[in-house]
């Protein structure tokens, strides 16, 4: 995050520019760490040396391991938000309108996995233009700093946008929000390291600005990675065992061959043809004036089962750190597992799914409560109790059959009266959020019509009662 010289903006008061700093301070001391936990995400991160450097560095087969990459998809193939939900049958138009235009369940689905490789992530609401913008940003390209009293972020700072430059050869950040309690600092880029800053005022006393964690502890109120210290040494260990194997093969495959008690003329005419005598020529020679001859002897190549070995090691030792099953390692057990012994593997990623997703609730919902207070132009107090109601829509991370699951959901409608018009009903039986709002709209009409035919049909039937009564008088 190219941002120099950004401490020395024009426009930024004494309190504000300490506490930009102290933001640029957090960003760059975690900046390196959060380098390096994307490269092993993207297996990139080269293989750190043990100490013993036996094949130079110019044999580099280019072997890569994407543990990394899965202790993190893993999880985060199961963390996904289809929108928001009121109590009872409540629907709120602005915030149909933000979700509609800032995409929110869509942006957040695609950073999750950012949250679970850095251990957070971050979404910021302000108002752009006439609209509500809700933005999420990655750890690479933000900094906030934690209030421990009021259980939140006491400042942030995010890239709102990049852009080229006529000095630059790629786009850097072109503007900067500070987000502070009540008020956002908006940082434009002048120069090459000049800035400009302007405040504009936001209707909340807190910063509009909201953090996305992972397992956060008190004293790790932004959460921690899933590409930890035991993830990365494994992932090391088996790039180092498959260049091990990748040599061993090359030299299996044209095993060493030794050539002893070669003559002068000998020797120059094998050392000019090394190649040409190992795959494709016989070896001629006769006896020397002494009767003696060359011996050749070939090297057995080594067997890349002790790499195999090890490889099923560390596999295992990775499945037990992170709980992602050895099938999805790529390592292929001799006894096929049951379903009941694959779903019991796969009990600690529902788990760490699971806690994302209930850490994750609470972030959105702040994040919704602020939008709707922002199109509002009122607190949160402000807010109806309708919309305090909001609460974020996660798909269950287990991931059950959409055959189960619908028969589940008929059953509870056969002993819960009512349940089969519900949006929870429609959606367990597999229809997208459009199809569900499609079906109840036409089950409402329906409902409506039948109502209306029966008002219709009684009047047609109390009136010739009517008329025997008066003719009867």
């Amino acid at each position: 995050m190219n941002i120099q010289g950004i401490t020395g903006a024009s426009g930024l008061s004494d309190e504000d520019r300490r506490t930009l700093q102290e933001l640029v301070d957090v960003h760059d001391s975690v900046g390196a760490r959060n380098a390096m936990l994307d490269r092993y995400y993207e297996s990139e991160q080269r293989t750190p040396s043990i100490g013993i450097d036996n094949i130079p560095d110019i044999v580099d087969p280019g072997v890569r391991c994407d543990w990394a990459r899965k202790a993190v998809t893993s999880v985060s193939e199961r963390v996904r938000m289809d929108g928001f939900v009121f109590e009872g049958d409540y629907d709120d138009p602005s915030l149909d309108s933000i979700d509609a235009a800032n995409h929110i369940s869509e942006t957040f689905n695609r950073h999750v996995a950012s949250e679970l490789t850095h251990g957070c992530a971050f979404a910021t609401v302000q108002r752009q233009g006439g609209s509500v913008a809700v933005r999420m940003h990655s750890a690479d390209t933000s900094a906030a700093i934690w209030d421990t009293a009021a259980g939140r972020i006491g400042s942030g700072l995010v890239v709102a946008d990049t852009h080229k430059f006529d000095w630059s050869s790629h786009p850097v950040p072109s503007q900067v929000n500070m987000h502070l309690p009540g008020r956002v600092v908006v940082l434009r880029r002048t120069g090459a390291s000049s800035w400009a800053a302007d405040t504009f005022p936001t209707p909340l006393d807190r910063p509009m600005m909201e953090a996305l964690c992972f397992r956060a502890t008190g004293t790790k109120p932004f959460g921690e990675t899933r590409i930890t210290k035991t993830v990365r040494y494994l992932v090391d260990e088996v790039e180092r065992t498959l260049r091990y194997m990748a040599v061993s093969s090359a030299i299996y495959a044209v095993p060493m061959i030794a050539a002893l008690g070669l003559t002068d003329e000998q020797f120059d005419a094998m050392a000019q043809s090394k190649w040409l005598l190992r795959v494709g020529s016989w070896f001629l020679s006769t006896r020397d004036e002494d009767g003696n001859h060359p011996d050749l002897e070939q090297f057995a190549g080594a067997s890349p089962q002790p790499y195999i070995d090890a490889i099923m090691a560390y596999g295992k030792l990775f499945s037990g750190a992170t709980g992602v099953p050895l099938n999805s390692l790529g390592i292929v057990q001799d006894n096929p597992s049951s379903a009941e012994a694959i779903d019991a593997q796969r009990e600690d990623i529902c788990t760490a799914a699971e806690d994302c997703i209930e850490s994750n609730r609470v972030s959105m919902r702040n994040v919704a409560l602020m939008a709707m207070a922002v199109a509002g132009n009122t607190t949160i107090d402000g807010l109806t109790d309708e919309q305090r109601s909001v609460t974020p829509h996660f798909r269950n991370p287990r991931t059950p059959s959409l055959a189960s699951t619908a028969d589940a959901m008929v059953k509870i409608a056969g002993v819960l009266d009512g349940f089969s018009q519900t949006r929870e009903f429609l959606t367990g039986m597999g229809f997208e959020a459009a199809e569900v709002e499609s079906i109840r709209s036409q089950l409402a009409a329906g409902e409506n019509r039948r109502a209306l035919m029966s008002i219709m049909g009684g009047e047609q039937v109390r009136a010739p009662q009517q008329a025997a009564a008066d003719g009867g008088e």
